[in-house]
């Protein structure tokens, strides 16, 4: 059968879930996606459910037709890797009127239609004197994943069934979703645990080239403190911009308390620096995601990454890797090229296990451990392979290296994985086997592994 015939079929159940080509609300929807290797995709058409019976009964009508490859998901916000959320002429299921953010002060419980954005549910939180996790964030070093801090989904399986995944009902998907991706169902709510949470401490410091080895040495030893503050963020990167010229350094620093603890002195305080254009402040965490979102949308967008022990002498090599790769770059038309540091602390990995486990595999032994991110913007899609190819090639020898001075990791995080990695497989195959068999559970048919696209499989 085909995408033609799914559409027909769709229609039947209400042509108001069908969004075609050539419609204002099709281009506003191509819109929406972070990058234009998303955008560029155009799907048969957008599928746009209001609610999870909505989204059950789409399945229970394209499930039979047998599609390979065809079907995209997408909540309401996205990863930049090409076809994570979209599908090229095929149906993508775009969860963005799945509205509405709930509190339970009672269970200290937010919960998050999946077409919400976070920036919404900051502000609901905040005006209930709350705060919640999300992705890699300000909260996570205390708090562990996102993920970790989800207490409930709720998910439309292959078989159309709209089922609750949590500690005591469906445990064992539960801790497939917590970063098994899109192999399972298409979850359409989010219940995530919330905490008592005032204003902040925090923003961003910019600064010269020479100073960057002495903050790489300073969040290792951070990383390597068993007694250090849990309460803040520490993000380094050094990156070039065309509209500015020139490579510049950045610290984006937080403290979940409203004041400059002692932890972030040495991020914060480094001379010379750009006075200019520091944004260190008290604030909402609503305004501090504001900030690390705005600006124009991003054209073509490659995000890569790699894991390694925090080491300083791997992340100084992963800074001369950097400054190579550019030299290979840096004539591209429109560029913006940054590694960046994202550290994942022994306590943030004790928090994953304590509240329960996640699909990622990392254990207390692997930290400390440092995300090295690669991210590239562009503008003409003649220079896809070369961005690709000096992205990967870094990559490959960032890897090497780290593997002849034994401070590699396996682990590579998810939501900073390009098409040709392998971040479910990283999770180890203890992790793999347990995803495989949730599949083959909850989705006996294969309905997540060969209908629906994406790059994140688990017979990869």
């Amino acid at each position: 059968m085909s995408v033609s015939d799914a559409i027909e079929a769709i229609e039947k159940i209400s042509t108001d879930l069908v969004i075609l080509p050539g419609s204002q609300q099709y281009e506003e929807i191509v819109k929406s996606y972070f990058t234009e290797l998303e955008r560029e995709l155009e799907p048969a058409c957008f599928l746009t459910p209001t609610s999870a019976s909505q989204v059950a009964e789409i399945v229970k009508v394209i499930k039979p037709l047998q599609l390979v490859s065809a079907i995209g998901i997408c909540g309401s916000g996205q990863q930049a890797t090409p076809a994570v959320a979209n599908v090229r002429g095929g149906l993508t299921i775009h969860l963005r009127n799945l509205r509405g953010v709930e509190i339970d002060l009672e269970k200290k419980v937010v919960s998050v239609a999946a077409g919400e954005q976070m920036g919404k549910v900051y502000e609901e939180v905040a005006a209930a004197g709350l705060g919640v996790v999300g992705g890699l964030s300000y909260f996570s070093y205390a708090r562990g994943f996102v993920c970790d801090n989800v207490v409930n989904y709720e998910v439309v399986l292959a078989s159309g069934e709209i089922v609750n995944a949590n500690p005591n009902t469906n445990s064992d998907l539960w801790i497939a979703l917590r970063g098994g991706g899109n192999n399972f169902g298409i979850v359409t709510r989010f219940d995530l645990c919330t905490f008592e949470q005032g204003q902040m401490w925090g923003g961003k410091v910019f600064y010269f080239q020479p100073s960057f080895s002495g903050q790489l040495q300073n969040l290792v030893t951070y990383l390597s403190n068993p007694n250090a503050d849990v309460g803040v963020h520490i993000c380094l990167s050094l990156g070039y911009a065309a509209t500015l010229g020139n490579i510049v350094c950045m610290n984006d620093i937080f403290c979940t308390r409203p004041e400059k603890p002692a932890a972030l002195e040495p991020f914060a305080d480094i001379q010379p620096q750009i006075d200019q254009m520091k944004t260190l402040r008290v604030g909402k965490l609503k305004n501090f995601t504001d900030e690390a979102f705005s600006g124009a949308p991003s054209n073509r967008v490659a995000k890569m990454s790699t894991t390694v022990k925090a080491d300083t002498r791997i992340l100084e090599y992963a800074v001369e890797t950097y400054r190579t790769s550019f030299e290979r770059l840096k004539e591209v038309e429109n560029l913006l090229f940054s590694i960046t540091f994202e550290p994942l602390p022994v306590s943030m990995i004790d928090q994953s296990i304590a509240r329960g486990g996640n699909s990622m595999g990392l254990k207390q032994s692997d930290g400390p451990l440092v995300v090295v991110m690669f991210y590239t913007s562009w503008d003409s899609p003649n220079d896809d392979k070369k961005v690709y190819d000096v992205n990967m090639k870094a990559l490959e020898a960032i890897d090497d290296e780290a593997r002849s001075q034994n401070v590699s990791a396996s682990y590579r995080y998810l939501n900073y994985a390009f098409t040709h990695q392998d971040p479910i497989g990283s999770y180890g195959p203890e992790s793999k086997a347990h995803l495989q068999a949730v599949s083959t559970k909850y989705d006996p048919e294969g309905f997540f592994q060969t209908a629906v696209a994406g790059p994140f499989k688990l017979w990869k």
